[in-house]
Protein backbone atom coordinates (compact mmCIF):
# COMPACT_ATOMS: atom_id res chain seq x y z
CA UNK A 1 0.00 0.00 0.00
CA UNK A 2 1.42 3.28 -0.82
CA UNK A 3 1.88 6.18 1.80
CA UNK A 4 -1.42 8.03 1.17
CA UNK A 5 -3.57 4.72 1.75
CA UNK A 6 -4.27 4.11 -1.80
CA UNK A 7 -2.98 0.44 -3.43
CA UNK A 8 -0.74 1.05 -5.75
CA UNK A 9 0.75 -0.81 -9.02
CA UNK A 10 3.61 -2.05 -6.89
CA UNK A 11 1.22 -3.45 -4.60
CA UNK A 12 0.58 -6.62 -6.80
CA UNK A 13 -3.11 -4.94 -7.90
CA UNK A 14 -3.84 -3.77 -11.13
CA UNK A 15 -4.47 -0.08 -11.42
CA UNK A 16 -7.83 0.88 -12.51
CA UNK A 17 -8.67 1.08 -16.59
CA UNK A 18 -8.95 4.93 -17.12
CA UNK A 19 -11.61 5.72 -19.37
CA UNK A 20 -10.47 6.32 -22.93
CA UNK A 21 -9.88 10.14 -23.62
CA UNK A 22 -11.67 9.42 -27.43
CA UNK A 23 -14.06 7.21 -26.24
CA UNK A 24 -18.19 8.03 -26.05
CA UNK A 25 -17.35 11.04 -23.30
CA UNK A 26 -14.94 12.73 -25.49
CA UNK A 27 -17.03 12.90 -28.85
CA UNK A 28 -14.16 15.44 -29.70
CA UNK A 29 -11.14 14.86 -28.35
CA UNK A 30 -8.49 15.21 -30.75
CA UNK A 31 -6.52 11.99 -32.31
CA UNK A 32 -3.34 11.32 -30.82
CA UNK A 33 -0.82 12.65 -33.63
CA UNK A 34 2.18 10.66 -35.02
CA UNK A 35 5.12 12.03 -33.39
CA UNK A 36 7.85 13.65 -36.05
CA UNK A 37 11.33 13.02 -36.60
CA UNK A 38 13.16 15.50 -35.16
CA UNK A 39 15.81 16.31 -37.87
CA UNK A 40 12.34 17.29 -40.21
CA UNK A 41 10.37 19.06 -36.95
CA UNK A 42 13.90 21.22 -36.85
CA UNK A 43 13.48 21.69 -40.95
CA UNK A 44 9.81 22.88 -40.54
CA UNK A 45 10.85 25.56 -38.10
CA UNK A 46 13.20 26.55 -40.29
CA UNK A 47 11.01 26.57 -43.50
CA UNK A 48 8.87 28.22 -41.02
CA UNK A 49 10.97 30.90 -40.26
CA UNK A 50 12.24 31.81 -43.76
CA UNK A 51 9.33 31.93 -45.60
CA UNK A 52 7.90 33.84 -42.35
CA UNK A 53 10.71 36.48 -43.50
CA UNK A 54 10.27 36.46 -47.02
CA UNK A 55 6.94 37.69 -46.45
CA UNK A 56 7.72 40.19 -44.43
CA UNK A 57 10.38 41.28 -46.27
CA UNK A 58 7.49 41.52 -49.49
CA UNK A 59 5.16 43.52 -47.28
CA UNK A 60 7.67 45.89 -45.95
CA UNK A 61 9.38 46.84 -49.30
CA UNK A 62 5.74 48.12 -50.09
CA UNK A 63 5.55 50.54 -47.61
CA UNK A 64 7.50 53.36 -45.75
CA UNK A 65 11.03 54.22 -46.62
CA UNK A 66 11.67 50.96 -47.95
CA UNK A 67 9.14 51.82 -50.52
CA UNK A 68 11.36 54.91 -51.51
CA UNK A 69 14.00 52.46 -53.25
CA UNK A 70 11.06 51.31 -55.47
CA UNK A 71 12.43 47.32 -55.11
CA UNK A 72 10.80 44.46 -55.83
CA UNK A 73 10.99 41.24 -54.00
CA UNK A 74 13.20 39.68 -56.78
CA UNK A 75 15.53 42.22 -56.77
CA UNK A 76 16.40 41.84 -53.06
CA UNK A 77 16.61 38.38 -52.95
CA UNK A 78 19.53 38.88 -55.79
CA UNK A 79 21.23 41.71 -54.89
CA UNK A 80 24.75 42.51 -53.53
CA UNK A 81 26.48 39.25 -53.66
CA UNK A 82 24.24 37.93 -55.15
CA UNK A 83 24.40 39.84 -58.72
CA UNK A 84 28.43 38.57 -58.26
CA UNK A 85 27.36 34.68 -57.89
CA UNK A 86 24.85 35.03 -60.78
CA UNK A 87 27.27 36.49 -63.40
CA UNK A 88 30.28 33.94 -61.71
CA UNK A 89 27.44 31.04 -62.82
CA UNK A 90 26.60 33.11 -66.36
CA UNK A 91 30.26 33.84 -67.32
CA UNK A 92 32.64 32.30 -64.98
CA UNK A 93 35.73 34.00 -64.09
CA UNK A 94 36.36 37.06 -66.38
CA UNK A 95 37.90 40.03 -66.08
CA UNK A 96 40.00 42.15 -68.35
CA UNK A 97 43.06 40.95 -69.54
CA UNK A 98 45.72 42.23 -67.65
CA UNK A 99 43.97 44.26 -65.41
CA UNK A 100 44.43 42.69 -62.11
CA UNK A 101 42.67 45.53 -59.68
CA UNK A 102 39.38 44.69 -62.01
CA UNK A 103 39.63 41.53 -61.26
CA UNK A 104 37.44 41.40 -57.69
CA UNK A 105 35.47 38.70 -59.11
CA UNK A 106 37.83 36.03 -57.50
CA UNK A 107 36.81 37.17 -54.25
CA UNK A 108 33.56 34.70 -54.66
CA UNK A 109 34.12 30.83 -54.60
CA UNK A 110 33.19 28.58 -57.56
CA UNK A 111 31.19 26.41 -55.36
CA UNK A 112 27.87 27.93 -55.06
CA UNK A 113 27.61 29.86 -58.60
CA UNK A 114 28.51 26.12 -59.77
CA UNK A 115 25.60 24.81 -58.36
CA UNK A 116 23.81 27.48 -59.87
CA UNK A 117 24.95 26.79 -63.19
CA UNK A 118 24.00 23.53 -63.16
CA UNK A 119 20.45 23.68 -61.44
CA UNK A 120 19.91 26.54 -64.86
CA UNK A 121 20.57 23.67 -67.20
CA UNK A 122 17.42 23.17 -66.28
CA UNK A 123 14.84 24.07 -68.76
CA UNK A 124 12.63 27.00 -67.90
CA UNK A 125 15.01 28.01 -64.65
CA UNK A 126 16.60 31.39 -64.75
CA UNK A 127 19.86 31.52 -62.85
CA UNK A 128 18.19 33.53 -60.26
CA UNK A 129 15.81 30.68 -59.74
CA UNK A 130 18.40 27.98 -59.90
CA UNK A 131 20.01 30.52 -57.07
CA UNK A 132 17.27 30.48 -54.89
CA UNK A 133 16.30 26.78 -54.54
CA UNK A 134 20.01 26.08 -53.87
CA UNK A 135 19.83 28.37 -50.94
CA UNK A 136 16.56 26.68 -49.98
CA UNK A 137 18.05 23.34 -49.63
CA UNK A 138 20.92 24.08 -48.71
CA UNK A 139 19.09 25.83 -45.55
CA UNK A 140 16.94 23.16 -45.12
CA UNK A 141 19.79 20.53 -45.04
CA UNK A 142 21.50 22.81 -42.68
CA UNK A 143 18.46 22.59 -40.60
CA UNK A 144 18.66 19.38 -40.64
CA UNK A 145 22.41 18.59 -40.07
CA UNK A 146 22.05 21.48 -36.72
CA UNK A 147 18.91 19.37 -35.17
CA UNK A 148 21.57 16.11 -35.35
CA UNK A 149 24.33 17.61 -34.01
CA UNK A 150 22.49 19.15 -31.62
CA UNK A 151 20.81 16.18 -29.78
CA UNK A 152 24.50 14.45 -30.31
CA UNK A 153 25.98 16.91 -28.05
CA UNK A 154 23.04 17.45 -25.55
CA UNK A 155 21.08 14.67 -25.78
CA UNK A 156 18.14 16.69 -25.21
CA UNK A 157 15.37 17.78 -28.43
CA UNK A 158 14.32 21.29 -27.14
CA UNK A 159 17.39 22.78 -26.75
CA UNK A 160 18.26 20.93 -30.45
CA UNK A 161 15.56 22.58 -32.00
CA UNK A 162 15.63 25.80 -30.18
CA UNK A 163 19.86 25.46 -31.76
CA UNK A 164 17.96 25.76 -35.31
CA UNK A 165 15.42 28.29 -34.21
CA UNK A 166 18.30 30.80 -32.69
CA UNK A 167 20.19 30.64 -36.23
CA UNK A 168 17.33 31.05 -37.91
CA UNK A 169 16.65 34.01 -36.71
CA UNK A 170 20.28 35.35 -35.86
CA UNK A 171 21.46 39.13 -37.27
CA UNK A 172 22.78 38.22 -40.52
CA UNK A 173 19.92 35.45 -41.52
CA UNK A 174 18.09 37.04 -44.23
CA UNK A 175 21.52 36.13 -46.37
CA UNK A 176 19.97 32.53 -45.73
CA UNK A 177 16.79 33.53 -48.02
CA UNK A 178 19.01 35.00 -50.73
CA UNK A 179 21.37 34.17 -53.47
CA UNK A 180 24.06 34.02 -50.95
CA UNK A 181 26.48 31.19 -50.28
CA UNK A 182 26.32 31.27 -45.93
CA UNK A 183 23.40 28.68 -46.77
CA UNK A 184 24.99 26.09 -48.46
CA UNK A 185 28.66 26.61 -46.76
CA UNK A 186 26.38 25.83 -42.89
CA UNK A 187 25.00 22.80 -44.47
CA UNK A 188 28.61 21.65 -45.42
CA UNK A 189 29.90 22.68 -42.24
CA UNK A 190 27.37 21.60 -39.81
CA UNK A 191 27.59 17.94 -41.46
CA UNK A 192 31.06 17.78 -41.42
CA UNK A 193 31.11 18.34 -37.58
CA UNK A 194 28.25 15.63 -37.15
CA UNK A 195 31.05 13.25 -39.25
CA UNK A 196 33.74 14.17 -36.91
CA UNK A 197 31.56 13.84 -33.57
CA UNK A 198 30.71 10.12 -35.61
CA UNK A 199 34.42 10.09 -36.32
CA UNK A 200 33.15 8.94 -39.69
CA UNK A 201 36.75 10.60 -40.63
CA UNK A 202 36.36 10.53 -44.49
CA UNK A 203 32.94 11.87 -44.58
CA UNK A 204 34.13 14.49 -42.22
CA UNK A 205 36.94 15.59 -44.64
CA UNK A 206 35.49 15.23 -47.81
CA UNK A 207 32.50 17.34 -46.54
CA UNK A 208 35.39 20.29 -45.41
CA UNK A 209 36.89 20.53 -48.67
CA UNK A 210 33.44 21.10 -50.54
CA UNK A 211 33.17 23.50 -48.16
CA UNK A 212 36.51 25.15 -49.12
CA UNK A 213 34.89 25.68 -52.93
CA UNK A 214 32.35 28.11 -51.02
CA UNK A 215 33.98 30.42 -48.49
CA UNK A 216 37.47 30.96 -47.12
CA UNK A 217 35.91 30.46 -43.83
CA UNK A 218 36.25 26.75 -44.23
CA UNK A 219 39.69 27.40 -43.03
CA UNK A 220 37.75 26.86 -39.59
CA UNK A 221 36.89 23.67 -40.33
CA UNK A 222 40.21 22.25 -41.67
CA UNK A 223 41.68 23.14 -38.05
CA UNK A 224 38.46 21.79 -36.15
CA UNK A 225 39.55 18.30 -38.48
CA UNK A 226 42.98 18.83 -37.81
CA UNK A 227 42.51 19.52 -33.83
CA UNK A 228 40.06 15.77 -33.97
CA UNK A 229 42.89 14.54 -36.19
CA UNK A 230 45.55 14.64 -33.83
CA UNK A 231 43.80 14.25 -30.81
CA UNK A 232 42.74 10.62 -32.13
CA UNK A 233 46.45 9.89 -33.17
CA UNK A 234 47.87 11.05 -29.87
CA UNK A 235 45.10 8.64 -27.97
CA UNK A 236 45.85 5.83 -31.02
CA UNK A 237 49.53 6.28 -29.73
CA UNK A 238 48.97 5.94 -25.86
CA UNK A 239 46.84 2.88 -26.05
CA UNK A 240 49.21 1.54 -29.16
CA UNK A 241 46.38 1.16 -31.64
CA UNK A 242 47.42 -0.32 -34.79
CA UNK A 243 47.77 1.48 -37.66
CA UNK A 244 44.51 0.17 -38.88
CA UNK A 245 42.56 1.94 -36.47
CA UNK A 246 44.38 5.42 -36.89
CA UNK A 247 45.08 6.30 -40.59
CA UNK A 248 41.44 7.53 -41.54
CA UNK A 249 42.42 10.53 -38.98
CA UNK A 250 45.52 11.30 -40.77
CA UNK A 251 44.21 10.65 -44.40
CA UNK A 252 41.40 13.20 -43.01
CA UNK A 253 43.67 15.70 -41.84
CA UNK A 254 45.14 15.83 -45.15
CA UNK A 255 42.39 15.42 -47.68
CA UNK A 256 40.31 18.40 -45.46
CA UNK A 257 42.07 21.68 -46.62
CA UNK A 258 42.48 20.46 -50.47
CA UNK A 259 39.39 22.31 -51.82
CA UNK A 260 40.39 25.29 -50.17
CA UNK A 261 44.06 25.51 -50.84
CA UNK A 262 42.82 24.36 -54.68
CA UNK A 263 40.73 27.27 -55.19
CA UNK A 264 43.63 29.71 -53.79
CA UNK A 265 46.33 27.91 -55.85
CA UNK A 266 43.82 28.44 -59.26
CA UNK A 267 43.89 31.83 -58.46
CA UNK A 268 46.96 32.32 -58.01
CA UNK A 269 47.53 31.10 -61.97
CA UNK A 270 45.21 32.94 -62.50
CA UNK A 271 46.24 36.13 -61.56
CA UNK A 272 50.17 35.12 -62.07
CA UNK A 273 50.20 35.85 -58.33
CA UNK A 274 51.32 33.54 -55.73
CA UNK A 275 49.09 35.71 -53.34
CA UNK A 276 46.70 36.56 -56.42
CA UNK A 277 43.55 35.73 -53.90
CA UNK A 278 44.80 37.80 -50.65
CA UNK A 279 45.70 40.31 -52.95
CA UNK A 280 43.02 40.81 -54.78
CA UNK A 281 40.98 40.76 -51.34
CA UNK A 282 43.10 43.79 -50.16
CA UNK A 283 43.50 45.88 -53.41
CA UNK A 284 39.66 45.47 -54.78
CA UNK A 285 37.63 44.36 -51.94
CA UNK A 286 39.38 46.22 -49.31
CA UNK A 287 39.58 43.64 -46.92
CA UNK A 288 42.75 42.38 -45.04
CA UNK A 289 43.21 40.83 -41.64
CA UNK A 290 44.41 43.37 -39.30
CA UNK A 291 43.94 41.82 -35.56
CA UNK A 292 40.58 44.00 -35.70
CA UNK A 293 41.65 46.61 -35.06
CA UNK A 294 39.33 48.45 -37.45
CA UNK A 295 36.63 46.64 -36.08
CA UNK A 296 37.90 47.78 -32.66
CA UNK A 297 37.38 51.13 -33.50
CA UNK A 298 34.25 50.84 -34.55
CA UNK A 299 33.02 49.56 -31.39
CA UNK A 300 34.73 52.48 -29.56
CA UNK A 301 33.61 55.09 -32.02
CA UNK A 302 30.12 53.83 -31.38
CA UNK A 303 30.16 54.22 -27.71
CA UNK A 304 32.36 57.46 -27.56
CA UNK A 305 31.15 59.11 -30.76
CA UNK A 306 27.14 59.74 -32.31
CA UNK A 307 26.22 56.58 -33.58
CA UNK A 308 23.85 55.55 -36.51
CA UNK A 309 21.51 53.22 -36.00
CA UNK A 310 23.12 50.94 -38.25
CA UNK A 311 26.82 51.29 -36.00
CA UNK A 312 24.90 50.69 -32.95
CA UNK A 313 22.88 47.29 -34.54
CA UNK A 314 26.10 45.92 -36.02
CA UNK A 315 27.89 46.49 -33.24
CA UNK A 316 25.68 45.30 -30.53
CA UNK A 317 25.81 41.90 -32.94
CA UNK A 318 29.75 41.93 -32.40
CA UNK A 319 29.36 42.25 -28.56
CA UNK A 320 26.72 39.45 -28.56
CA UNK A 321 28.89 37.21 -30.88
CA UNK A 322 32.41 37.56 -28.80
CA UNK A 323 30.57 36.83 -25.46
CA UNK A 324 28.66 33.55 -27.04
CA UNK A 325 31.97 32.57 -27.95
CA UNK A 326 33.30 32.88 -24.47
CA UNK A 327 29.85 31.19 -23.46
CA UNK A 328 30.23 28.33 -25.40
CA UNK A 329 33.51 27.79 -23.94
CA UNK A 330 32.06 26.62 -20.65
CA UNK A 331 29.63 23.90 -22.76
CA UNK A 332 30.94 20.01 -22.17
CA UNK A 333 31.31 19.74 -26.22
CA UNK A 334 34.28 18.58 -28.01
CA UNK A 335 36.74 20.67 -27.86
CA UNK A 336 37.11 20.71 -32.14
CA UNK A 337 33.80 21.89 -31.33
CA UNK A 338 34.86 25.13 -29.48
CA UNK A 339 37.50 25.21 -31.74
CA UNK A 340 35.38 25.76 -34.75
CA UNK A 341 33.18 28.36 -33.35
CA UNK A 342 36.20 30.18 -32.21
CA UNK A 343 38.51 30.61 -35.25
CA UNK A 344 35.27 31.76 -37.30
CA UNK A 345 34.42 34.25 -34.61
CA UNK A 346 38.13 35.76 -34.77
CA UNK A 347 38.23 35.38 -39.10
CA UNK A 348 34.92 37.93 -38.53
CA UNK A 349 36.10 39.94 -36.16
CA UNK A 350 39.52 40.34 -36.89
CA UNK A 351 39.52 41.17 -40.96
CA UNK A 352 39.35 44.94 -41.88
CA UNK A 353 35.80 46.95 -40.67
CA UNK A 354 35.32 47.89 -44.23
CA UNK A 355 32.58 46.07 -44.61
CA UNK A 356 30.92 46.41 -40.95
CA UNK A 357 27.59 45.98 -41.79
CA UNK A 358 28.60 42.21 -43.37
CA UNK A 359 29.74 41.06 -39.92
CA UNK A 360 26.47 39.48 -38.65
CA UNK A 361 26.59 37.48 -41.93
CA UNK A 362 30.38 36.33 -41.32
CA UNK A 363 29.32 34.99 -38.06
CA UNK A 364 26.27 33.13 -39.17
CA UNK A 365 28.76 29.76 -40.08
CA UNK A 366 29.13 30.12 -35.98
CA UNK A 367 26.58 27.68 -35.43
CA UNK A 368 27.25 26.85 -32.24
CA UNK A 369 27.08 30.07 -30.31
CA UNK A 370 23.36 28.88 -30.24
CA UNK A 371 24.28 26.31 -27.85
CA UNK A 372 24.36 28.04 -24.86
CA UNK A 373 20.88 30.67 -25.52
CA UNK A 374 19.14 27.02 -26.79
CA UNK A 375 20.05 26.12 -22.96
CA UNK A 376 19.20 29.01 -21.17
CA UNK A 377 15.34 29.49 -23.61
CA UNK A 378 14.99 25.83 -23.27
CA UNK A 379 12.82 25.53 -19.73
CA UNK A 380 10.51 28.67 -21.09
CA UNK A 381 7.03 27.31 -21.92
CA UNK A 382 6.58 26.32 -25.83
CA UNK A 383 3.86 29.43 -26.32
CA UNK A 384 6.29 31.45 -24.93
CA UNK A 385 9.27 30.07 -27.06
CA UNK A 386 7.14 30.68 -30.36
CA UNK A 387 6.12 34.00 -29.83
CA UNK A 388 9.82 35.08 -29.13
CA UNK A 389 10.71 33.41 -31.93
CA UNK A 390 7.76 35.00 -34.46
CA UNK A 391 9.08 38.53 -32.51
CA UNK A 392 12.56 37.86 -33.50
CA UNK A 393 11.82 36.82 -37.07
CA UNK A 394 10.66 40.04 -37.51
CA UNK A 395 13.46 41.67 -36.05
CA UNK A 396 16.17 39.81 -38.17
CA UNK A 397 14.38 40.69 -41.44
CA UNK A 398 13.93 44.41 -40.45
CA UNK A 399 17.63 44.17 -39.78
CA UNK A 400 19.19 43.44 -43.24
CA UNK A 401 16.10 45.53 -45.44
CA UNK A 402 17.20 48.44 -42.63
CA UNK A 403 20.91 48.06 -43.23
CA UNK A 404 21.09 47.27 -47.25
CA UNK A 405 18.20 49.66 -48.01
CA UNK A 406 18.70 52.55 -45.53
CA UNK A 407 21.80 52.14 -44.23
CA UNK A 408 23.39 51.32 -47.66
CA UNK A 409 25.46 48.67 -46.25
CA UNK A 410 25.66 44.88 -47.91
CA UNK A 411 24.21 42.34 -46.01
Amino acid sequence: MSRFGVISDSDGVSAPVRPDPAGPGRRWARPALPRLPLPLIGMLIYAGIRVAGVALTAVALRHGNFLIVHWSLMRWLGSADGGHYLAIAAHGYTYPAGQLAHASVFSWFPGYPALIDAIAWLPGVSLIAAGLVVTALAGLAAAWGLSTLGLKITADPRVSLLMVAIWAVAPGSAALSMVYAEALFCALAVWALVALVDRRWLTAAGLTALAGTVRSTAAALVVAVAVAALIALIQAARTGQRFGMWWRPLVAAVLAPLGLVGYLGYVAVATHRLNGWFWIENHTCHMVFDWGVSTFRVVQGTFLDAPSVADVLVVLTIIAAAGLALWSLTERIPVYLNVYTLVVVVMALTTSANWIGSKPRFLLPAILLALPVGRLLAPLRTSVLVGLIVILTGMSTWFGLYLHLIARWAP
